[in-house]
């Protein structure tokens, strides 16, 4: 029993490391984004009102095609943060769940009157930005923390069946998050932790043979 604790927590840690890798992966991605959107909008957006033959040079095309091909990431990645309650200019009516971000980036080379939109994704980038460097800084504390660490090794093996699904295209991501997020899977979690720290305990005070007959006793 102890050896499967720890087997857990190690792969907990396991876990975590790979959450921590995909964080800075995420991080760097719209860090970068972040940093070409701004370049076009300081360098690239002008010429659409005073040069044409300027706006769609070599360096405008290569940024232009990067942001809108990198684009679709960027909204999954800014997830709910992306999504806002927008009212289009001269509009009496608000759309919810606006992805602002595909939507604004596809207007670069004809901006019109969308100067707020502009300062909006960018606010949301650097936001965004902001909450994976807070949640990176959790999860790493996390990796010293044997209860977090077990919790996650119970989490994987129970929440296996789901990612299984998700891995076969058979369901989207965000049903593996809901699905995995449910209280029901939570529960379960969490009398596997108690029931596998219970019994670590009784293993290392009375010795395995006792343990096994005092299980054996009950079932």
């Amino acid at each position: 029993m102890v050896l499967i604790v720890l087997s857990l927590i190690i792969i907990g840690f396991i876990k975590q490391y790979r959450s921590l890798k995909r964080i800075i992966k995420d991080i760097d991605f719209l860090a970068d984004y972040n940093k070409s959107y701004v370049t076009y909008l300081n360098k690239h957006l002008k010429f659409d009102y005073y040069s044409r033959e300027e706006k769609t040079g070599k360096a405008e095309k290569e940024l232009h095609i990067k942001l809108i091909s990198q684009a679709p990431k960027a909204q999954r990645l800014l997830m709910g943060a992306g999504l806002v309650d927008y009212q289009p200019a001269f509009s009496g009516y608000m759309v919810k769940n606006y992805p602002i971000l595909v939507n604004t980036v596809q207007s670069l080379r004809n901006p019109g009157g969308l100067t707020e939109e502009f300062n909006w994704v960018n606010n949301i980038l650097i936001m965004q930005i902001g909450r994976y460097e807070e949640l990176y800084e959790s999860v790493k504390a996390d990796t010293l923390n044997p209860i977090t660490l077990l919790r996650e090794g119970v989490q994987f093996f129970v929440t296996l069946p789901i990612s299984l699904l998700y891995w076969t295209k058979i369901i989207e991501y965000s049903t593996q998050n809901k699905l995995t997020n449910n209280i029901v899977v939570k529960l379960i979690n969490f009398l596997i932790i108690i029931i596998g720290f219970v019994s670590a305990i009784v293993t290392i005070v009375l010795g395995w043979e006792p343990m096994k007959g005092y299980i054996e006793k009950l079932l």
